[in-house]
């Protein structure tokens, strides 16, 4: 009983600690939109570990499971292509978990709020980025015990790994924009949800997550180039791992998906969130 008081008071101490960090820098105008983005951001990161005993704990416990799993299987097999496994591993499946987890919580954000907006009139766009916030804190979390996979396995951050904040901002942007869309699109069409977990499975496996991209076939590995995830992964490999400067190509051309799909995200969620309390 006692140990389970501990984590919930460092949970909650942890979410306040984060949610502030995150609004520090915000202007005091609509002071009562940024409450409720705090709010809801904490709600969201609260209810994924209601109930349970460790809590914030199974953020360090979940990938790093994974990874010493997947590691112990595959180390070997991959042992020529890969130099450090378990950190290649670990560093694309932090940065794909928060694609998925994501654009998840925001696809559901609008219907799974439904009986408030048919109250009371609240900026819809909150529900959606609200959600995708507390699983970025997730992220940050997840990052931290790759650094320590990193020195535990003889890698060291260096000043080349600050640019790792480069994808690590892309692929929010990203986030952004797809769960925007998906929000609305769920909105109406409710089987894209299931359609959609299908999408993630299928993509996690074309963005070489377990396995080099060396494996695949010269004639095949151009469709994996198209793959703005794997793109995103591939960059944030490159320097935390490898100490270089990403592609600035791959750089150009995430960037640029990013910013589109953020604009077609805010243009379709403007567009129709007027009128999606009809549709709950």
């Amino acid at each position: 009983m006692l140990f389970k008081l501990i984590i919930k008071y460092i949970n909650i101490k942890y979410i306040n600690f984060c949610v502030e960090i995150m609004f520090k820098e915000m202007i005091k105008k609509n002071t009562s939109e940024h409450f409720l983005l705090k709010q809801l951001i904490k709600k969201n990161f609260t209810a994924k570990y209601k109930d349970s005993i460790l809590g914030i704990l199974w953020s360090f416990i979940n990938p790093l499971l994974t990874m010493l799993l997947l590691t112990a299987i595959f180390s070997t097999i991959f042992s020529g292509n890969i130099a450090n496994y378990p950190v290649y591993f670990l560093a694309g499946r932090c940065l794909f978990d928060f694609f998925s987890a994501g654009t998840k919580i925001a696809m559901n954000s609008i219907k799974g709020n439904s009986g408030i907006l048919k109250r009371i009139y609240v900026p819809r766009y909150i529900f959606a980025f609200g959600g995708i916030c507390s699983e970025f804190i997730n992220f940050i979390i997840s990052l931290i015990i790759l650094v320590a996979v990193m020195y535990l396995t003889g890698l060291h951050l260096t000043l080349m790994s600050v640019l790792a904040i480069v994808p690590m901002i892309i692929l929010f942007v990203m986030v952004v924009g797809i769960g925007l869309i998906l929000s609305i699109v769920c909105t109406y069409f409710r089987d894209i949800e299931y359609l959609y977990n299908i999408f993630t499975i299928l993509l996690m496996y074309a963005s070489a997550l377990f396995y080099p991209a060396e494996i695949i076939p010269e004639t095949l590995r151009q469709y994996l180039y198209l793959n703005p995830v794997y793109l995103l992964i591939d960059q944030f490999r490159d320097i935390i791992m490898y100490n270089t400067l990403p592609n600035i190509m791959s750089v150009i051309n995430t960037s640029l998906f990013a910013l589109i799909v953020l604009v077609a995200g805010v243009i379709i969620f403007t567009k129709y969130q007027r009128k999606i309390t009809l549709e709950l």
